[in-house]
C-alpha cells in the first residue's frame, strides 16, 4: 500500500529521504487515511475485500437447505498489472502473492429453515501470506416465486491477513534502481509486515431452482445471488525499521463505502451426499473471478 513518504521519481525520492531523516524519534499518533472506492488505494483495497466475499457457494443448490454441509472452496485470485498495483505512484505494491484462495466451510441447519455457515483459515503461511481469518453467514427462507426459491443472507469476515505488500526484496530486486533505493532507504532494507483487516457486512438475495433436475446419478440446480457490502476494511502499513520495530510514521489506510456484487452458479448433489458447485463472482470495479467447491451434504 502507499507509504506516507512515497517516491515519485528521483527528486521526490530525495525529498522523502530528507523528511525521513528529519522525523522526530518520539512516538507519534499514527496517521489514518480514509479512502473511498474512487481512489487508487480504495480500488486496490476493494479488490481484495471482494476476493474474500463469503458467497452461498456451499449451500445454494438442489432441494432444501442441507442439515449439515462440509467441504472446501477454492477461489481464483486474478493477477493485477503493474499499473493496477502502482496505485497512482511509480512504485508497484507486492500484491500478486496468492493465485488461489482455499477456504474450508461448514454449514448447519437451524429451526425454521435458517442456515448458519462458517469458515476459518488458521494462521499458516501459504504463498507468503499468513491469514487468520473467520467468515460467518446467516440465511433464511423468504418464500418463492413460481419455480424459484428465495433466501435472504447476511455474511461478514473477521481477522487479519499479513504479508510483505509495501516492501518486498523480490519486487525491489526485479525493479529499477529507484525501486532498489526505495527498498534500501524507505524500507530500511527489510520486508514489511503489513496487516490487512477485511471488515464488511454483505447482504444478499439468493434465488435458486426449487425443482432439482437429474444429472449423472444425482440432482442439480442453478442459482444466482445479488447483494451489496458495506466496507470498513483497513490496511496497516507495517514498514520494519533497522532495529526490528514498526515505523510509526507510516499510515493506516481505511476503506469506507458501499458496493454491489453478484454471483451466478450451479450445484450438484450426488450419491451419499457428495456435493459439487461452481460460481462466477462479479463485484463491479473490483473483481471478476471463478470459484469451485467440493464437499458432502446431509
Amino acid at each position: 500500500m502507499s507509504l506516507r513518504l512515497h517516491a515519485r521519481g528521483r527528486r521526490s525520492l530525495a525529498a522523502a529521504l530528507g523528511l525521513a531523516a528529519a522525523a522526530p524519534l518520539a512516538a507519534q499518533a499514527r496517521e489514518v487515511q480514509r479512502h473511498g472506492f474512487d481512489s487508487a488505494e480504495g480500488r486496490l483495497l476493494g479488490f481484495y475485500t471482494a476476493s474474500l466475499l463469503f458467497t452461498p457457494l456451499a449451500v445454494a443448490g438442489p432441494g432444501p437447505a442441507p442439515r449439515l454441509a462440509l467441504g472446501v472452496e477454492l477461489g481464483y485470485v486474478p493477477r493485477l498489472t503493474e499499473r493496477q498495483r502502482a496505485i497512482g505512484t511509480d512504485k508497484p505494491e507486492n500484491t500478486n502473492l496468492a493465485p488461489v484462495f482455499p477456504r474450508p466451510r461448514v454449514a448447519v441447519a437451524l429451526a425454521g429453515g435458517a442456515v448458519i455457515e462458517a469458515s476459518w483459515l488458521p494462521p499458516v503461511k501459504v504463498f507468503g501470506v499468513t491469514a487468520n481469518l473467520v467468515n460467518a453467514a446467516l440465511s433464511g427462507p423468504l418464500g418463492g416465486v413460481g419455480p424459484v426459491a428465495l433466501r435472504g443472507r447476511l455474511s461478514a469476515p473477521w481477522g487479519t491477513v499479513r504479508g510483505s505488500i509495501t516492501c518486498s526484496a523480490e519486487v525491489a530486486d526485479g525493479g529499477s534502481p529507484d525501486l532498489r533505493l526505495y527498498y534500501a532507504q524507505i524500507c530500511y532494507g527489510n520486508d514489511s509486515a503489513d496487516d490487512f483487516r477485511p471488515r464488511h457486512l454483505a447482504a444478499e438475495l439468493v434465488a435458486s431452482g426449487a425443482r432439482a433436475r437429474t444429472l449423472a446419478g444425482g440432482t442439480w440446480a442453478p442459482w444466482a445471488a445479488l447483494g451489496a457490502r458495506r466496507e470498513w476494511s483497513e490496511f496497516d502499513v507495517g514498514v520494519v525499521r533497522a532495529d526490528g520495530s514498526r515505523d510509526p510514521d507510516q499510515p493506516i489506510l481505511r476503506l469506507r463505502g458501499t458496493r454491489a456484487h453478484g454471483s451466478l452458479g450451479a450445484a450438484w448433489t450426488g450419491p451419499r451426499g457428495a456435493s459439487l458447485a461452481a460460481e462466477l463472482l462479479y463485484a463491479p470495479a473490483s473483481l471478476a473471478t471463478a470459484r469451485v467447491y467440493a464437499g458432502v451434504r446431509r
